[in-house]
């Protein structure tokens, strides 16, 4: 599909954010083309794109004019995912509700309404030289490619998760079967930290997959749904360039803070060229 796309009408979804444990309310409506994807909170705009991210502490952040969201990867990595270019998110609280812990129920909502195809071409971008973004042992690239394709590693010293490589293409995988299922996860020695911290206040084991010493909290929808999950994730920090764009990229031990600094070298290299 070629054209933008918006969806026919809005969806509603009430829930408990991850980090704050705080009820929240979000509601996505269709928007005209060539707005792209934004924010509001309280009646202020927070465009979703890269140069808003203010936290990327667990979760992707973003925040302007004195008001911020958090957690938006999972929603905008349905939205991504089902080819969903402009919206319009009204948020009543201070994160996106977690839900399942997946962005399935996002996609699922989106599909029930349905998408609606706007007359405007999507926005698509031909990368013409690599792009990184490095930190330690981390790292994303992205080359110069027809299509795009992705190919990710993570590893953890965990027996039950090591080291898990896969690649995708971005634009011929079943986004919902695939990807959208794959639930954040947690160590279960991270938690108590967490904690501490005031983080994954609303995190419990119906929205969360918690890795143990020696079992998982609940079967794995997928032998990777660890791999998987970053790939969700990834695939939402993405959407902060504001556009799709043609590339080999190249994800090793992916996170928000790698993802969205990519994001944001991605966006400055294509208003350079």
């Amino acid at each position: 599909m070629n054209k933008q796309c918006t969806l026919r009408e809005a969806i509603s979804v009430e829930g408990v954010g991850v980090h704050t444990g705080k009820r929240c309310r979000v509601t996505v409506k269709p928007a005209d083309e060539n707005t792209g994807i934004a924010f509001t909170v309280g009646g202020r705009w927070i465009p979703a794109l890269a140069e808003y991210v203010v936290s990327t502490d667990r979760c992707t952040t973003l925040g302007a004019d004195g008001v911020r969201v958090m957690t938006v990867e999972h929603l905008l990595s349905a939205l991504a995912g089902t080819g969903v270019d402009n919206a319009r998110i009204e948020v009543e609280g201070e994160e996106i509700p977690v839900l399942d812990g997946s962005a399935a129920p996002w996609v699922e909502r989106f599909y029930r309404v349905g998408l609606q195809e706007q007359s405007a071409q999507r926005r698509r971008i031909r990368l013409t030289r690599p792009v990184s973004v490095m930190a330690g042992d981390r790292g994303i690239w992205a080359m110069p490619h027809p299509e795009r394709l992705l190919i990710t590693t993570v590893h953890y010293d965990h027996p039950l998760v090591g080291t898990q490589v896969a690649w995708f293409h971005l634009d011929k995988i079943d986004y919902l079967e695939e990807i959208a299922p794959a639930r954040t996860f947690g160590f279960w020695e991270e938690v108590e930290a967490l904690l501490a911290r005031g983080k994954a206040l609303g995190g419990n084991l119906d929205n969360a997959l918690v890795i143990f010493p020696d079992h998982y909290s609940t079967p794995l929808r997928f032998p990777d749904e660890v791999l998987r999950h970053k790939v969700l994730d990834f695939i939402g920090d993405l959407a902060l360039v504001g556009a799709q764009v043609e590339a080999l990229f190249v994800a090793v031990k992916p996170s928000h803070t790698l993802n969205t600094a990519f994001a944001l070298a991605l966006r400055q290299t294509i208003q350079g060229e």
